[in-house]
């Protein structure tokens, strides 16, 4: 498949955004977000995406009250994916996710506002798109090589969840927290 780019569009709940949008290439259209459930409730942590052509795709898990990257939980369809945080240190580039799915192999990583899925004979970048008044941000995505709908699936509700332990502030935050309190995570439940 030829490479092509696409734009996702946020998508509101009053004033807070709940994820985004938008039509994604020859796979059409896409939404990714993390449902509400209800005022003063304990937070859901988990993000859905759908689309015709996509997979059904869900995130569950983690610290904090978004879901995160640090213990959360990935299902694709009925299929659970296997997701490794590698650390070879602090700097910028030494924090990446290996995730295994369905006999692929990607390598993840997330900095300086772009994220990155990689497989071989793939690639998908999402970055910063333009900005929308009153509305906010979009996310601008390229995907290159034979890019399929799960691999877009993957990165698309990665989008939507706290990546904050790929980057190297996030590391250096990670260091104080794990000695304190220890690696306390939420595994999320399917």
């Amino acid at each position: 498949m030829a490479s092509f780019e696409f734009e996702v569009e946020p998508e509101l709940d009053g004033p807070v955004r709940r994820g985004y949008a938008g039509v994604v290439g020859p796979f059409g259209a896409v939404r990714v977000f993390r449902p509400q459930d209800g005022s003063g409730a304990e937070p859901l942590r988990q993000v859905i995406l759908s689309g015709a052509e996509f997979p059904a795709a869900v995130f569950r898990g983690g610290v904090g009250n978004l879901p995160s990257l640090d213990g959360g939980m990935l299902k694709i369809g009925d299929v659970a994916v296997d997701m490794d945080l590698k650390v070879a240190g602090i700097r910028k580039g030494s924090r990446w996710l290996e995730i295994h799915h369905q006999g692929c192999r990607y390598r993840y990583t997330s900095a300086g506002g772009a994220a990155h899925l990689e497989r071989d004979g793939a690639k998908v970048t999402m970055g910063r798109g333009r900005y929308i008044r009153g509305v906010g941000g979009t996310r601008q995505g390229k995907a290159e090589g034979d890019v399929t709908a799960t691999d877009l699936a993957i990165a698309l509700v990665l989008e939507e969840v706290d990546k904050t332990v790929l980057t190297t502030g996030g590391a250096l935050l990670a260091i104080p927290m794990n000695f304190l309190f220890g690696r306390q995570r939420d595994e999320g439940t399917w």
